[in-house]
């Protein structure tokens, strides 16, 4: 499923003003492959205007089995774990708690 022109327009607005884009602005982010190709479009997009920036989407997973994407602007967003971190308070998703198993607490204090 491939974004249309209107929804591009507005994926740019956000990346614009805001320097992400979440399900709250497109709701079909929550489809993997529609984000991978909006990102992609976005991208084009861009280049054909001359515009820099480097436009990157991921999932992320969090608490309760959640897995969301985000596009965002690397420039204005610089890391993954910044994006996540905006992710998770736009979308009001609680980060996972990180655990390790016995056996990589047994290897961790050896």
């Amino acid at each position: 499923m491939a974004a249309d022109a209107a929804t591009l327009e507005k994926a740019d607005e956000a990346l614009n003003t805001t320097g992400f884009i979440t399900e709250k602005e497109i709701p079909e982010l929550a489809d993997r492959d529609f984000s991978r190709e909006l990102s992609n479009a976005l991208t084009k997009a861009r280049e054909k205007k001359g515009e820099e920036g480097y436009i990157y989407t991921e999932p992320f997973d969090f608490s309760g089995g959640k897995i969301t994407n985000i596009i965002w602007d690397m420039d204005k967003i610089g890391t993954r774990e910044a994006a996540k971190e905006t992710l998770a308070e736009d979308m009001d998703l609680a980060m996972p708690t990180e655990t390790l198993s016995a056996v990589d607490q047994k290897n961790l204090l050896s």
